[in-house]
């Protein structure tokens, strides 16, 4: 199914949430009552009172969502309830992940893995000797649980019936243990029992002498036979397709993952008797797993922490905001442009300044208007004598010799300047101006003793042009910030089956779109329907950006090739969503904040080293220091088919891509305005 895509019409959506289950009392209560709790926990996702709970509670809710990948989750008004919540408590990982997939990135910064906890009691059979009729003692792979189309137990009895035809001389059993619709066991199937529902001492008998916990369900949000069974040091073998099991499984390293009929069949083959050190290894491993991720204690403890309980002496280990004298903290810059990383940083920073109780505004010579409420044009007499300035350096302006007077305490933050070397072919009067913003940095070295740039990159180039000791305080970037649906329209447009190859930025020389152009017509050869999206602004008239529409059209490429000249952020919400890859060329970037937007997207990223951009990406990403287009075209290709390369690309991603987020550079921030108001 198409993400972000509703799958029935908009009448029967609504329907579905008009006329599901309601409780109007319950809700009629949260609408007078709502503001008198700490924490409103609604559960699950599917039913009328979270639906129109959610809400009500804006604030205070807490959603428990218990995620299957279904229809109803794809409808628009549950989307919104995920976005409406406070915070999103998920059972596992593999909840989480869907979750990003289905409404964004926000999720991973929302969410929380509370996990759940499971009873495992010390129940035994009446005598030591007893044992389940019909049951080989140790011979058998154990399926528990409802048996019915959910549960995919057709699938695995068929998997299990294969493995008996390949290994007729093998003498495993699958046992089912459960309620069901019809019978299953049949003459056909001598190796197949069927116990239907089993007390609890049976169950925990079957658990302790299993060979294997089976579980093929495609669809959990948790699976508690799968941590029953580790609590019992039985290894597992569960459906790759189901990201709950499946991650739970590789992360705890206790069993296996299968997909189809016959890898299921191979794993069978690979439990019979006779492998009982490495199932007593995986069965070890898992206990420990379940220890941590299902035991009571500590997933209260979770749900303490997530559901903001604790009292203010647990909480001490947050950071303490500073005790600053200065009343008053602006920000100058140049302009304030709707989609623009240093515009996203100084509204970031103005909301932190304002948290710890400064008045601060973003002063500017020219504001979008989508920007207004946002930042006022700066004017002489805007800042007073005491006033603290930071100062936003990336062009020449005349900002800069009104930051350079200013005589209260202050700070540079330099966002790095492009060379003007990749202009003068295409925009003279532009190159003018940057070159102007270089030739300033020496003349701000003296008049700013406190200083720093976004990243080490440009810390250095601080360096060189005289400022004493920059520092590094990195570009923020708050998945937050895609807190809301991606336009629809785009979404489903984007999702025709097409390789969606994406680039964002500007279109600027130094961006080198045209390289991508002429790799792309390389990678044609391989995906011959493969599409590239350019998103980025471009000026009326602009000669570079005429070159590249020239360009496409005469390498053949016009029909592939989207230009996005300006999106809304539901539209590059829906770009980021689709792509298969990021895909850049440029030759000049003082930090490239599109690089960590794609890792919160699981987009893996292929670029060009250059500038900061191996120091932004770290140990993630793939980076390429030669452009031959045939070579880079067959490596694009790789890194969107091979889907090993792929898993192994995202998580370095994943983990990359903390170390952007706001509370890791917070603590250098703090330390910067200790030092500039003294």
């Amino acid at each position: 199914k198409p993400i972000g895509v509703c799958p029935v019409t908009e009448g029967a959506a609504r329907a579905f949430v008009e006329e599901n289950i309601h409780s109007p009392k319950l809700l009629d209560h949260l609408d007078r009552e709502a503001q008198l709790y700490r924490a409103i926990v609604f559960a699950p996702y599917l039913y009328g009172p979270t639906l129109h709970g959610v809400e009500r509670a804006r604030g205070r809710a807490f959603l428990q969502p218990m995620l299957h990948d279904e229809t109803y989750a794809y409808l628009p008004q549950v989307e919104a309830i995920f976005h409406s919540a406070k915070r999103v408590l998920f059972n596992s990982e593999g909840e989480a992940v869907l979750a990003a997939r289905l409404y964004g990135p926000s999720m991973w910064r929302k969410g929380v893995i509370t996990g759940e906890g499971v009873e495992v009691p010390e129940v035994a059979l009446p005598s030591a000797d007893r044992r389940v009729e019909g049951v080989a003692q140790g011979s058998y792979a154990l399926y528990l649980g409802r048996r019915d189309r959910t549960k995919n137990t057709d699938f695995l009895i068929r998997a299990f019936e294969l493995y008996r035809a390949s290994h007729p001389e093998a003498d495993l059993q699958l046992v089912l243990a459960g309620p069901g619709d019809r019978p299953a066991r049949d003459a056909r199937r001598p190796w197949l029992v069927d116990l239907g529902l089993v007390s609890e001492a049976e169950k925990s008998w079957l658990l302790a002498n299993c060979r294997v916990l089976v579980q093929p369900s495609r669809n959990e949000s948790y699976s508690r036979t799968v941590m029953e069974a580790w609590f019992h040091a039985k290894p597992v073998i569960v459906h790759g397709d189901c990201l709950a099991t499946s991650l739970a499984v590789d992360a705890a390293g206790g069993g296996w993952t299968a997909a189809t009929e016959a890898e299921w069949a191979d794993l069978f083959h690979a439990v019979e008797p006779g492998s009982s050190g490495e199932l007593e290894a995986r069965g070890r491993r898992g206990r420990a797993y379940a220890r941590e991720h299902a035991d009571w204690d500590k997933a209260l403890d979770r749900y303490e922490q997530a559901l903001e309980l604790r009292s203010p002496a647990a909480r001490a280990g947050q950071v303490v905001h500073p005790r600053l004298r200065v009343r008053a903290i602006h920000q100058l810059l140049p302009n304030l442009v709707h989609g623009d990383a240093i515009s996203n940083q100084a509204t970031f920073i103005r909301e932190a300044l304002r948290d710890l109780g400064y008045h601060s505004e973003i002063l500017v010579q020219h504001v979008d208007d989508a920007m207004s409420e946002l930042g006022r044009p700066f004017e002489p007499g805007a800042l007073a004598p005491g006033d603290g300035v930071l100062y936003h350096h990336s062009i020449g302006t005349a900002l800069t010799a009104h930051a350079m007077r200013h005589a209260g305490p202050k700070a540079l933050i330099y966002h790095n300047i492009t060379p003007a070397s990749f202009f003068e072919p295409w925009d003279p009067a532009f190159a003018r101006l940057l070159e102007a913003g270089r030739r300033d940095l020496q003349r701000l070295a003296p008049a700013f003793p406190i200083s720093c740039g976004d990243s080490a990159y440009n810390a250095a180039e601080l360096q060189q042009a005289g400022f004493r000791d920059p520092g590094v305080l990195p570009i923020f970037v708050d998945p937050l910030r895609w807190a809301q649906p991606a336009d629809p329209a785009w979404m489903k447009a984007l999702q025709d089956g097409r390789t969606n190859l994406l680039f964002v930025g500007r279109v600027a020389p130094n961006k080198c779109q045209d390289h991508l152009l002429e790799a792309f017509k390389e990678y044609l050869s391989f995906d011959p329907e493969a599409r590239l999206i350019l998103v980025g602004s471009w000026k009326d008239g602009d000669s570079y950006a005429i070159h590249l529409r020239e360009l496409a059209q005469r390498l053949g490429v016009t029909a592939h090739v989207v230009l996005a000249r300006s999106c809304t952020d539901a539209q590059l919400l829906a770009c980021y969503r689709t792509a298969h890859l990021l895909w850049s060329m440029s030759e000049h970037e003082g930090f490239c904040v599109p690089l960590i937007e794609s890792m919160w997207f699981d987009v893996p990223v292929l670029a060009y080293s250059s500038s900061a951009v191996p120091e932004t990406l770290g140990a993630a990403g793939l980076l390429f220091t030669e452009k031959r287009w045939p070579e880079l075209a067959a490596l694009a290709h790789l890194l969107v088919e091979d889907r090993a390369l792929r898993a192994k690309v995202i998580a370095a991603q994943r983990t990359r891509r903390l170390d952007f987020l706001p509370e890791a550079s917070l603590p250098a921030f703090f330390e910067m305005i200790r030092a500039i108001t003294g």
